[in-house]
């Protein structure tokens, strides 16, 4: 099921969103003679200059005139002309993401030849009539000047204070966001560990200097905002104008540039270590005042320590040195490379990677007068290495480490790889009293983990409760694969009539998944008293017993190793939304916006069916016993969101307004919830005991109709 959430918001504080698309910004006003009489079929050309770039509009009934889908950015000169008329323009307008400028017009008659020029402009990104919800809006100025150490625009929206300083809003967690690259969707859509594309591998999914501006929205009461029930982040990226700019730059350090002294008495060695980040950028024309590119390509290599802490050597301990001892973790090598002919590898002094490649290339057409085009596309080629799960599986939840009680060896770990392909096309067109956005985007994801062992079991080692070591293979990394597809087409039309502005639209979202998910393939072992009291190999003379080579009951790690097919499940959905909404100045001081937005989840897969799920009792809403069928999915039920929005100019001089509505706002949940009912619909296989047949055999192939497991949980 969709979260729904209403939020009710009367702001009059900054920060607000105005009812404009994600990727642009707009202009409106009025344009009257001196004596205040609205003049109707004035035109109005803006100009944006560094591109040549021309918008136009005419004033209708009221002198009311709207110039959407611009720009964002400037300067423009925005000129308004009439017959009979001396025309008369203004300089130095810029246009912030989402905004609605308000720019009126005074035209003196032809017959008066005055020098001033007479246009006002409400130019304050708060102090604006068409800003209703709450949003925060960082400018490419902000975006230049705030600080950034690890160059990320979640250094950016930490300006929003209703941030936690990463991707959480309002307290609302950060899975429920709405992440959006040039208005197309950009979030994690699976939503394991991180919201943003490369989130797993501590990779930015664009270079900064690619980041023109952000926009961050919670009560947005345009109902062409959806797909959230905390924050749209929105990030818009840089375009070529008539005048080339590049740049080029280069970060590093190393263990060298660390400090390591207390008082000037040394405290701790430095490890070796290194960090570089280079890249170049390059924009301008191709053609001049038609077609401008952009393009913005970053490296970043990094080598880090695999663990802070060192063993014991002889009973010493004191900062960055674990309880594990050395003599111990040695002798843990050395049998399971005599007995078993597997060596762990080391479990200190080893280096972790992170690598990343991103490239964004952008080309803007102004195809004519009427008509302006964009396409967008984004690459990201990002791996980090990792140590073993923290926490599953650690005695007592006491983590696996490295830390001051655990010590894992080095092929208990595994690499991330985030691979992402981004694409996006946007046509903006404009006809007197109508304007059309259509919008598409394609984004390929491919996610998948490279164990740094062979396949071989888990072998937890536990001392006094504690975690001690972790010997094999990475049991949550067994060919883990997550290939996701997303698709998106959008189009909004909106009317604009006397003193309204009518908008409807239309938004289709498609989401493909494919999740190959194999944990405990290769089994993990535990002793008989089973997993519920953290009692794995919980003592290390147990675990030397039970590896001796001149025990009978020797286990034989490798006769648990899997086999056969890889498992893995498809799984497709989808959602379709309609909206139509009025944007209406009530009078010269109270502007209203309000609408309707219905979106259908479309859930197209159907689950395999597996009796065990209803032999367990759970509680309904009411708390009353109930069984739950996981081979049916929710249906496509519609999500009303109506909205309302409005702007109050509370004195008349804009100088205080209050602003505020109220709404639904639907949103999607992390499809791993439904993903794995699909996918991994029963119990976790291939747990072991000390010694003895496995708890289950191997779970269903990809695209199998039954599931070849046992349920005797009991037995571990």
């Amino acid at each position: 099921m969709k979260p729904t959430s209403l939020l009710l918001a009367l702001l009059t504080v900054p920060a607000a969103l105005s009812a404009q698309g994600v990727t642009t910004a707009a202009m409106s006003g009025v344009v009257a003679a001196q004596d205040g009489t609205p003049l109707a079929d004035a035109t109005i050309v803006a100009v944006h200059v560094p591109s040549g770039t021309q918008y136009r509009a005419v004033t209708r009934a009221g002198g009311a005139y709207n110039v959407p889908n611009m720009r964002v950015g400037g300067p423009y000169r925005v000129r308004a002309t009439r017959i009979g008329y001396k025309s008369h323009a203004q300089d130095s307008v810029f246009l912030s993401l989402g905004q609605d400028l308000r720019v009126d017009f005074r035209l003196e008659a032809q017959a008066i030849e005055l020098e001033a020029v007479e246009a006002a402009g409400q130019r304050d990104p708060v102090l604006n009539p068409g800003r209703t919800g709450a949003a925060t809006f960082i400018d490419p100025e902000k975006v230049a000047l705030l600080p950034s150490v690890k160059r990320s625009t979640r250094d950016l929206i930490r300006v929003d204070p209703r941030n936690d300083g990463n991707y959480s809003f309002s307290g609302r967690n950060w899975l429920y966001n709405n992440i959006s690259l040039d208005g197309s969707y950009f979030n994690n859509p699976f939503g394991l560990d991180d919201p943003a594309p490369g989130g797993q591998t501590n990779a930015e999914p664009v270079p900064y200097d690619a980041v023109a501006q952000v926009q961050v929205s919670v009560a947005p009461f345009d109902v062409r905002q959806g797909g959230f029930t905390g924050a749209n982040v929105n990030t818009v990226t840089k375009s070529g104008t008539n005048e080339f700019h590049g740049s080029a730059y280069t970060f590093g350090r190393n263990q060298d540039l660390l400090g390591n002294t207390v008082r000037g008495s040394p405290v701790v060695a430095n490890p070796n270590l290194s960090f570089i980040q280079a890249g170049a950028s390059l924009g301008g024309p191709l053609v001049h005042d038609k077609l401008f590119f952009f393009v913005n390509g970053e490296i970043e290599r990094s080598d880090n320590p695999g663990s802070d802490f060192a063993a014991s050597r002889n009973g010493s301990s004191g900062f960055g040195i674990s309880r594990v001892d050395a003599a111990i973790m040695d002798s843990i090598r050395r049998r399971m490379m005599t007995a078993y002919n597997y060596d762990p590898g080391p479990y200190e002094g080893y280096l972790h990677h992170t690598d990343n490649d991103k490239f964004i290339a952008k080309l803007d057409w102004n195809v004519n007068a009427s008509n302006t085009l964009s396409f967008r596309w984004d690459y990201l080629k990002a791996k980090r290495d990792l140590p073993p799960h923290p926490f599953v599986l650690s005695f007592n939840n006491t983590g696996r480490g490295p830390n001051e009680s655990s010590l894992p060896f080095y092929k208990s770990g595994y690499a991330i790889n985030n691979h992402l392909h981004s694409f996006a096309l946007e046509l903006n067109s404009r006809t007197r009293g109508l304007a059309n956005r259509f919008f598409a985007s394609y984004n390929r994801f491919r996610d998948f983990r490279q164990p740094f062992s062979e396949d071989f079991p888990t072998i937890e080692i536990g001392e006094a409760g504690v975690t001690y070591t972790t010997v094999g293979h990475e049991p949550f990394s067994i060919h883990n694969i997550l290939n996701q597809d997303v698709w998106q087409f959008t189009d909004n039309v909106s009317l604009f009539r006397g003193k309204h502005v009518f908008t409807v639209g239309a938004n289709f979202e498609s989401f493909s998944f494919f999740n190959s998910f194999n944990i405990f393939r290769d089994g993990v072992f535990f002793l008989p008293a089973g997993i519920a009291s953290g009692t794995t190999f919980d003592s290390l003379a147990q675990f030397f017993r039970a590896t001796d080579p001149t025990n009978p009951n020797q286990i034989k790690f490798r006769s648990f190793i899997g086999t056969g097919l890889y498992k893995g499940e498809d799984m497709s959905v989808g959602q379709v939304g309609f909206y139509a909404q009025d944007e209406y100045p009530a009078s010269d001081r109270l502007n209203l916006t309000y609408g309707l937005r219905v979106d259908f989840p479309i859930y197209s897969t159907t689950p395999v069916d597996n009796q065990f799920s209803r032999s367990l009792t759970a509680l309904d809403q009411n708390r009353q016993p109930t069984t739950i069928d996981q081979s049916k999915l929710p249906g496509a039920k519609p999500l009303f969101a109506p909205r309302v929005g409005f702007n109050w100019n509370a004195v008349g001089d804009r100088h205080t307004q209050v602003r505020g509505g109220t709404g639904i706002f639907t949103g999607r949940v992390p499809f791993v919830w439904i993903g794995n009912v699909i996918s991994n619909p029963g119990a976790n296989p291939n747990l072991y005991p000390q010694s003895g047949a496995p708890v289950r055999p191997q779970g269903p192939a990809k695209d199998s109709s039954t599931l070849a497991q046992s349920f005797d949980v009991n037995a571990v």
